[in-house]
């Protein structure tokens, strides 16, 4: 239903990783989580403030943003700040919002009109404005063709009509609107941009998940991101990187009324209504249960009291989707408050209901008796729920939120098909399999740490792991990431990860500087070690970084740089970079510049790295010289008495580099004589060139080891960014040290 998404996973631009909502499954709850790292921020999309009585519903400015204002005092530090944000619920510190729910308060729109700016924009836009035009025109076609078959289908013929204009609204105009927004940041430069494109969701509750007009509106967010992808990956001023995220699924319902035939409020009403309840509740209070009160979204024929809720004096029942809170006035003990749930289940028909209980756990009621979280979660949530033992956790932590109802009602059932409270087709909110599912799609160049990180927390993603992910990437989780090895263990099997690139003083092959799409080719397998050539410093061809400096912030990893190069503050040499501590063991030119000899000095950096007290490792980085009689005198110093030669035979040693020479050169056989090619070691593995990194024809590139290692994997990346971020194609390697000989 993502054509051009769908491409970019197949290409490997892209990997697709589960993203789970957490509960409630709504966008208020799932960006509280994403954008603070608060989980169940809010109970649900609509409820009532305890401490005030007051009706909260996320779609409004006032209820945004003070939910917002209590977020940012548990978290100073929102994901967004000085981002760009559209169309979320939040601004998360935001240095521009628009769309957001605060920017439709009254005093934020009259904030945000320049009529002479926007007059301008007309003129120098018109040509998109025309383009959204055109697109409103087809969706006003498709709409009314929607509401032809709604009519057909016996659907309620002006509420068809009515949402005509929402859903031009929404899947047209906003939607380009946006897109135009997102295009000029790019263009602009701006560092972090985040956009949340609606549509599908609204089609989907009108006419369920899988209809052919919410996947209409998925082909045209698509056409969207790739839009917005293409000049993300061409952008003149920033290296970008474009996550995309799905915060919950949609799952299939039916509405209680089709099902029952009647409506909530009446159901609720026969509930409440029986004599021990009369009993208990204060004699004024006796014509609550005829005005038993569903705020927002439970469609009902009855008339029922309008204005503010009271829920001093009123039962309040807020519902907008397959899961809801009933808020009960007065204090109720806690014996009366158990009958009810099994009075719901079994007269109202309500799938399931849920109260806390003593001790972290929360009570459960469905048609098969009464259970408790998370302890009896396959029989509430079904044993084959994809996000069992999450959802269980979640709704414990949802039943104990201080606004929370009394009770909350949930249509699911795993062994009926899912149930809403509006009239809808598609409904989210609850804890069914699909609701909390959405998805995320993660960049190559993120994908290798992002998997790792997986590995720890269940090989998926909910808002608090997206946002440390997104941190991460923007340097903001202040972690060096150093490695620190278990104490206790033995040294048998120690995994290392090395890796050598030749980072072409980091300009691509699109002619653009870019020592952060270095580290990021870098970044993308995680690795423990890293050896880089032809590094600048401070050289005005490169725009005077200290690019090893700059690699080295992005990776977070010590790093030593060594200038074969060197005039006045300009310098061009090697680095190693490392997550565990380096000790400098020695470092210097193996030949010098001069006639007879090359055009540049060569040398290599040997350092001692010690994992993290359960071994020690020789690394030794070099890059040798163009012409063969130079490569020969650097391999006959390197192997020296000075250097490889002086470092004991029981120690294990890794050497790696650009040799600039072929497997079937003397020099790389030389050096084969007492290290082993890692490309080599592997049965049934083809080695894989390295130079040059659009149409690989020679492998220059190499790491040797000594036998105290064993070779478990080896890659040479030619993913999008490794093959434009250098003219040398990177070597990873994972090995194993065995232990000393």
């Amino acid at each position: 239903r993502l054509p051009f998404l769908s491409r970019l996973i197949h290409r490997k631009h892209f990997t697709l990783e589960t993203f789970y909502s957490g509960l409630p499954s709504t966008t208020p709850a799932v960006q509280a989580e994403l954008f603070f790292g608060v989980k169940a921020a809010v109970p649900a999309f609509q409820f009532i403030r305890r401490r005030d009585g007051r009706e909260f519903r996320m779609y409004e400015p006032g209820s945004a943003g003070e939910l917002e204002e209590e977020l940012l005092r548990k978290c100073p530090e929102p994901l967004l700040q000085g981002a760009h944000a559209y169309s979320n619920i939040f601004r998360a510190g935001a240095e521009r919002s628009r769309y957001c729910a605060r920017d439709f308060a009254p005093d934020e729109v009259l904030k945000q009109l320049h009529p002479f700016k926007l007059l301008i924009l007309s003129i120098v836009y018109l040509p998109k404005i025309i383009r959204v035009g055109l697109f409103s025109l087809i969706e006003v076609g498709v709409a009314l063709w929607d509401v032809i078959r709604g009519e057909f289908a016996r659907e309620h013929l002006i509420k068809e009509i009515t949402f005509i204009p929402a859903r031009v609204g929404v899947c047209a105009l906003l939607r380009e609107a946006i897109r135009l927004r997102v295009l000029l940041d790019i263009e602009r430069g701006v560092q972090v941009v985040h956009a949340n494109f609606l549509g599908y969701d609204e089609q989907a509750h009108r006419r369920g998940p899988g209809s052919a007009f919410a996947h209409w509106t998925l082909k045209g967010i698509d056409a969207t991101l790739r839009d917005i992808y293409h000049d993300a990956v061409h952008s003149r001023y920033r290296d970008y990187e474009v996550m995309i995220y799905s915060d919950h699924g949609q799952e299939r319902t039916e509405s209680y009324f089709q099902r029952f035939g009647r409506e909530l409020d009446a159901a609720l009403r026969e509930v409440f209504s029986a004599e021990v309840w009369i009993r208990k509740m204060p004699k004024t209070l006796g014509n609550t249960l005829d005005q038993c009160r569903p705020i927002l979204g439970i469609h009902r024929k009855s008339k029922l009291l309008d204005g503010t809720p009271d829920p001093t004096n009123e039962i309040v029942v807020t519902a907008m989707g397959p899961l809801g809170h009933i808020y009960l006035p007065g204090q109720t003990e806690a014996a009366e408050l158990r009958r009810y749930p099994a009075l719901l289940v079994s007269q109202a028909g309500i799938p399931l209901v849920l109260l806390p209980a003593e001790g972290d756990c929360a009570r459960a009621f469905n048609s098969r008796g009464e259970w408790l979280l998370p302890r009896d979660r396959a029989e509430v949530l079904g044993a084959d729920h994809p996000f069992l033992d999450e959802a269980a956790e979640d709704l414990v932590r949802l039943c104990g939120h201080p606004d929370a109802g009394d009770f909350i009602i949930s249509g699911w059932d795993p062994r009926q098909p899912p149930l809403s409270f509006p009239l809808e087709n598609g409904g989210h909110g609850g804890p069914g399999r699909e609701e909390t599912a959405g998805f995320l799609l993660v960049p190559d160049r993120v994908r290798h740490w992002h998997v790792a990180h997986l590995a720890e927390t269940r090989r998926r993603v909910r808002g608090v792991d997206l946002r440390e992910i997104v941190m991460h990437y923007l340097g903001r989780d202040g972690e060096r990431h150093e490695r620190v090895a278990p104490a206790g263990t033995s040294s048998e099997a120690l995994a290392i990860r090395v890796m050598t690139y030749n980072i072409h003083s980091c300009v691509g092959i699109d002619g653009k500087i870019r020592p952060e799409r270095v580290a990021r080719v870098i970044n993308q397998f995680d690795p423990d070690v890293v050896a880089v050539q032809e590094v600048d410093f401070h050289r005005p061809r490169t725009g005077g970084h200290d690019q090893a400096q700059v690699i080295a912030d992005h990776l977070r990893m010590n790093h030593v740089f060594e200038a074969m190069f060197e005039e006045k503050r300009e310098r061009y040499g090697i680095a190693i970079f490392s997550k565990y501590p380096l000790e400098i063991v020695k470092t210097g030119h193996l030949t010098a510049a001069g006639p007879g000899i090359g055009r540049e000095a060569r040398g290599a950096i040997w350092a001692r790295i010690d994992v993290g007290g359960r071994s020690t490792f020789h690394f030794i980085n070099t890059h040798f010289g163009l012409r063969p009689a130079e490569r020969d005198l650097q391999a006959r110093e390197l192997l020296g008495p000075s250097w490889l030669g002086a470092i004991p035979r029981d120690e294990p040693v890794i050497l790696c580099g650009d040799f600039n020479c072929g497997p079937k050169s003397a020099v790389f056989r030389r050096l084969q004589q007492d290290y082993m090619d890692c490309q080599w070691s592997l049965r049934d593995v083809k080695p894989k060139s390295t130079f040059t990194s659009v149409n690989p024809f020679l492998r220059l590139d190499h790491v040797f080891v000594s036998d105290h290692f064993r070779v478990k994997s080896v890659e040479v990346p030619r993913t999008p960014t490794a093959v434009v971020a250098s003219d040398h194609l990177p070597v990873y390697v994972e090995l194993a040290i065995t232990g000393s000989k």
